[in-house]
Parts: C-alpha cells; sequence; structure tokens
C-alpha cells in the first residue's frame, strides 16, 4: 500500500508542475511524438501539417528508410479557434528497424530527446503510433516496433495513445477493414483495453489536423511515459529500461545463426550453390556482427549492479 501512495504522490507532483506551467504560459507547447516501423507513413502524415518546405521530413519510397534521427517541428495555428492557443511540437522518429542504425541506436536517440523535454517540464500531450493498414500480414518486424513502443510507453500512459492506421488508398476498403478488425481483436486488444484509441488518417491535412486536436480535446496534458520516469526519475541507463531489455536477444537466437552459419560454410565448402550461399553467409555474418554489438551495448556495468544492490542509485 505504501508503494502505491508513493507512486500516486509522485503522479501528484507531475501533475502540478505541469499545471504550474501552464498557468504561466500563455500560449502552451504541446509535445507529440509519431512513432511507428520505417514505412509506415510518419514522415507523410508530420508533412501533412507543415507549411514550410525546409520544415518538411524526407518521405522514403525505397526500401531504405529516411528518417534515423528525431526531427521535431514546431508547428502554429493561428487561424484555428481552438488550436491558436498552442503551440504543437511534432516529432518525427525513426523506426526500430532502420536501415543504417541499430536499434540500440535508435532508443537511445528517442530517449534522449524524451528525457531532456522531460528535464525541462515540456507537456507531452500524447502519442501518435502509425501503422501501414495496406500490409498484408503483422510482420515481426511490426511486432517489434509495436512490443518497443509498448515498453517505452508503460501501462499508464497507453490512455494517451493514439493508433492510427495509414495506407488506406494502397488496398481495397474491405481488405484494410479486415485488418483492420484483426489488428483490434488480437494485436491491439491489450493496448485498447487500457484506454489506447485507434483512428483512420485519410492522407490530407484535415485528417492529419484531426489527430492533433483530439489528443488537445482530450486533456492529454498530463502524461509521463515510462522511460521518462526510468532515465529522468530513476537514472537509468538504456540497458537497464524495460524497452532496453526488450532489445536484447536470447540465447538461443544467437545459436540458431550460429547453426545457420555452420550450415551454409558446409554448403560452401561442398560446392553446393555457391553464389546463393555466399550472399545468405555474408548477411547471417553481419546480422551476427550486429547481434554481438547490440548484446555489448546492452550489458549493465558491473559498477552500476552493485550500486543498485547497495542503494546508491
Amino acid at each position: 500500500m505504501a508503494k502505491k501512495d508513493a507512486k500516486t504522490s509522485k503522479g501528484e507532483k507531475c501533475e502540478n508542475d505541469i499545471r504550474r506551467r501552464q498557468s504561466a504560459d500563455s500560449k502552451r507547447e504541446i509535445i507529440i511524438p509519431v512513432m511507428g516501423a520505417t514505412g509506415a507513413g510518419k514522415s507523410t502524415f508530420v508533412n501533412y501539417l507543415v507549411q514550410e518546405e525546409r520544415q518538411k521530413s524526407e518521405v522514403g519510397h525505397k526500401l531504405t528508410s529516411c528518417t534515423s534521427e528525431l526531427h521535431p517541428i514546431w508547428l502554429n495555428f493561428p487561424e484555428d479557434d481552438f488550436l491558436k492557443h498552442y503551440t504543437i511540437t511534432l516529432v518525427d522518429t525513426p523506426g526500430f528497424d532502420d536501415t543504417y542504425v541499430g536499434d540500440t541506436a535508435i532508443l537511445q536517440r528517442i530517449a534522449d530527446w524524451l528525457g531532456k523535454a522531460y528535464r525541462d517540464r515540456k507537456i507531452l500531450g500524447g502519442v501518435i503510433y502509425l501503422h501501414d493498414i495496406s500490409s498484408d500480414r503483422f510482420s515481426g518486424t511490426a511486432r517489434r516496433n509495436l512490443e518497443m513502443f509498448n515498453h517505452m510507453c508503460g501501462n499508464t500512459a497507453l490512455k494517451k495513445v493514439i493508433i492510427g492506421t495509414t495506407k488506406w488508398g494502397r488496398t481495397p476498403r474491405d481488405i484494410g477493414k479486415k485488418h483492420e478488425e484483426e489488428l483490434k481483436k488480437v494485436h491491439w486488444l491489450p493496448m485498447l483495453e487500457k484506454g489506447a484509441k485507434t483512428k483512420r488518417f485519410d492522407d490530407n491535412h484535415d485528417s492529419a489536423l484531426s489527430f492533433i486536436k483530439q489528443i488537445v480535446r482530450d486533456e492529454m496534458l498530463r502524461t509521463c511515459l515510462m522511460i521518462q520516469e526510468e532515465i529522468v526519475d530513476n537514472k537509468k541507463i538504456i540497458p537497464e529500461t524495460q524497452a532496453g531489455k526488450e532489445l536484447r536477444y536470447t540465447l538461443q537466437e544467437v545459436l540458431e545463426m550460429q547453426r545457420k552459419m555452420a550450415e551454409l560454410e558446409q554448403a560452401m565448402a561442398e560446392g553446393r550453390g555457391d553464389d546463393v550461399a555466399q550472399r545468405a553467409h555474408e548477411e547471417t555474418r553481419r546480422k551476427m556482427d550486429d547481434l554481438m554489438l547490440q548484446i555489448q551495448q546492452l550489458k549493465v556495468p558491473f559498477f552500476r549492479k552493485l550500486k543498485r544492490i547497495f542503494g546508491f542509485l
């Protein structure tokens, strides 16, 4: 019971700090991160709200990802009677399947940015998570991004999440609806049960703006993501956070890669499928190298473990 009271006090302190800032500022800044897998349409969504060309994000039409850095964009809507009182900071974020940057580096960049915003007492209004509705199946990449997103948010903050479905124009409407129904009943159900909402993005300015208005209108102004509290309040490093733990591969996955490497090497030695085996061998070797690097990056230093054990952190 004491533990729960401590959490409540901490939450009330966060809300009181936000209220004091709100009363001091005539025009409040609301931060809204836009997240999702590579190719989900994050940059396209953001660009529909941006009026200045120099502020627009690069949109990818190839297999390689374009956004590997966080791209914050400050927006004002002076002609809108409701939003004219706010400055909206949209943050275009990279997916956890970036072509050139490892997942650990991506998580570190997102955590650093959100941590600084939290320290500066910036208001995190809500989070938009985008999913490509035209995808034929819920792939391992989509699942991995969603799991990482959940661990970054934490259960309490899920009620501040809008899951947006994109690219409705790329698939027949009836098929898109079937995909949407399956996602709601299976893959998104735990999030929806904790208060997350879904919304369709129709590839136009008004549709994108409706997401922003819903976040502000629903008073999503008291949200602190779990990773912000872990990094700032609990002074954890990335490997110690729930999102960091999610990135760790199991020993079984390492052993499976090693087995595949051995099979490919044997095939090459026997002269079977030389070109194909060579390419597969190189690709598996690259994945193994990336995996070993990630395992090293996600190790918690021994001295930090000791400090936590003895209560110095």
